[in-house]
Formats: C-alpha cells, structure tokens, sequence
C-alpha cells in the first residue's frame, strides 16, 4: 500500500499522512510513490529552448488522489473541464528542498529550468492519473549530447523514465540508461551505515534518490 506523508515532496493530499504508521521503518518504508516519466523536448535553432514533463502516477496513488480531490465521481475515467480546472496544477507546489527532480545536462554544463506551468491533467488506462507541465530551458548550445535524470534526492518518489521521449525541431535518438539497481542499493547501505544504520524521522532518511535514477541521453543529428 503507497501511504505515507508527502508534504516533504510534492505538495499532494495529506490524506496518505494517515497511514504513516503502517510502515515498519524508514528504509523499507522508502520510496512511497513510483511515477513513470517522459519528456518532450523543443529545440529551436539548435538549443533546448522548453521542456514538457509528463508524469504517470501509479494505481495506488491516483486512487489516493482521486478520492482526495474528489476526481471522476461517476467512475466513466473521463475528467470534466470543471475537475481539471479545479485540480491542474496540483502537484506543483514543490516544498523546499525539492525542484521537480528533472536535472539536464549538455555536456558538462547544467542546463537552467524555468519555473513549472501546468499543461494539462487526465486519467488514463484503468485510472491512472497523468499530469504534464513545462518549463523554459536555457541551453548555451554546442556538439554536447543533451542528458536528462528525474528523481528525487531524498527517494520519498521513484520515477523510472520508461514514458515516452519525443524531440520537437531536431532530429535526435534517444537512449534510456537504467539506474544499476545493485550498485544503488550497495550506496544506500553505506550511506545507512554513516549515520549508524538508524533513521527516526523521514526527513533524516539519506539523500540517496541520485543513485537510483535512470538517465536519457539525446543524440541529435547537426
């Protein structure tokens, strides 16, 4: 069962902070919501120029939030344009500490991310919520492939970049690098170990969420 407090993460119900203590302890508690991403990228004159970030929350959890938010209450899985007026936007209210997880990168340069906007909000398959935003991306150019990770440091979410990649205004081939689980989780116990193998609140749990994540790499033609 996905339960836990989320306030810390995104800014999403605080109905899931009622089954906080059903998890035995931090480090099996951890992570508490799995989203599968992808991306749309938009290169103008060849930079980055935006990005379109689509998150796909698992079953569980769009439960939590459709009840929450009082989403599709005559079950048909289509949202009326007064429930996505209502709710888009939702899970844009990042908490300090947490800057929507999208990192990018070309070359060695870190690229500079806009501030969220929403784009859009909807159920897919048996319910499952799917939310799209953008952002500006300030890309200073070159030969460099463009990389992208999405995680979170704390790895309160887990998000597996397995949604599509779509590049818009250049040709370019996407590869999905996985995360080498096996060496994540050897990180993780060390970093468990340095704090003595103990954790007593979610917010001392180790910034760990970098070991786990997958990483895209964008070969563009030119």
């Amino acid at each position: 069962m996905v339960c836990s407090p989320i306030t810390s993460r995104l800014a999403l119900p605080t109905l899931v902070a009622l089954c906080a203590g059903l998890w035995p302890s931090a480090p099996s508690a951890h992570p508490h919501i799995f989203v599968d991403s992808g991306l749309r990228l938009v290169v103008e004159g060849g930079v980055v120029t935006a990005v379109e970030v689509t998150w796909l929350y698992d079953e569980l959890y769009s439960l939590i939030l459709m009840e929450d938010y009082g989403l599709d209450p005559d079950f048909d899985l289509v949202l009326t344009e007064e429930e996505v007026a209502q709710t888009l936007g939702f899970d844009l209210n990042w908490s300090h500490g947490f800057e929507g997880g999208l990192v990018m990168h070309r070359g060695e340069a870190e690229l500079t991310l806009g501030a969220p906007s929403p784009v859009s909000l909807e159920l897919v398959g048996e319910g499952q919520v799917r939310t799209v935003h953008r952002r500006a991306v300030t890309d200073p150019g070159g030969s460099g492939t463009v990389e992208a990770q999405i995680y979170d440091p704390e790895f309160y979410v887990a998000f597996e970049m397995i949604g599509e990649m779509i590049v818009e205004g250049a040709t370019c081939t996407p590869e999905l690098i996985r995360a080498d689980i096996d060496a994540a989780y050897a990180g993780l116990e060390a970093a468990m170990d340095a704090i003595g193998g103990a954790v007593a609140a979610e917010d001392n749990f180790p910034a760990v969420g970098d070991l786990f994540a997958d990483r895209v790499v964008f070969e563009c033609a030119g």
